[in-house]
């Protein structure tokens, strides 16, 4: 089972996705595993085997959804703590074709290091974009729904089940 580690004060807590899923409920689930996941990726860029203090992680979000929000705020409290900020107009990796809104996060430490952390341009499917949309246009069909719903699934257990190498790209800013 794959899992963050993180100190709140002098307690070590594990944190696997599940933990955050049941937080999060189903609506997003490919944003919680990415999240998830690109947690995973910058706390071993910055910390390296390290469980840093939760209270000095700062997250920008180039995603405004409530599962990456979620998976950031389970793992680091970053939301309560008034130290995440969402710029939907983050230059990279911005692929949705029908709005700004990037796949790309930067993760800092209270002490002036920082990562980015991108989803890899393909990953998600055209279909993913085009029901986004139609969500926000409040157009989908009950089978659109289902099918939404299964591919969200879907993509969440393939974000957690590819190599990180092939997932996302991790590039240290300072």
């Amino acid at each position: 089972m794959s899992v963050i580690y993180v100190l709140d004060d002098t307690d070590r807590l594990e944190i696997g996705f599940e933990d955050i899923r049941k937080y999060h409920g189903g609506l997003a689930l490919m944003a919680v595993a990415v999240g998830f996941r690109s947690l995973q990726a910058a706390f071993a860029e910055l910390f390296g085997s390290e469980a840093p203090q939760r209270k000095a992680i700062s997250i920008v979000s180039g995603h405004a959804g409530p599962g990456f929000r979620d998976a950031f705020e389970y793992v680091t409290r970053a939301v309560t703590r008034g130290a995440y900020e969402v710029k939907v107009d983050y230059p990279a990796a911005q692929y949705d074709p029908h709005r700004a809104q990037s796949y790309a996060f930067v993760i800092s430490s209270a002490d002036g290091s920082s990562v980015e952390v991108a989803l890899k341009d393909n990953f998600l499917p055209m279909k993913f974009y085009d029901f986004l949309a139609k969500g926000r246009a409040g157009t989908m069909t009950e089978e659109e729904k289902e099918e939404f719903r299964d591919l969200k699934w879907s993509l969440s257990k393939k974000a957690q089940a590819l190599p990180q190498e092939e997932l996302l790209s991790v590039k240290r800013i300072s």
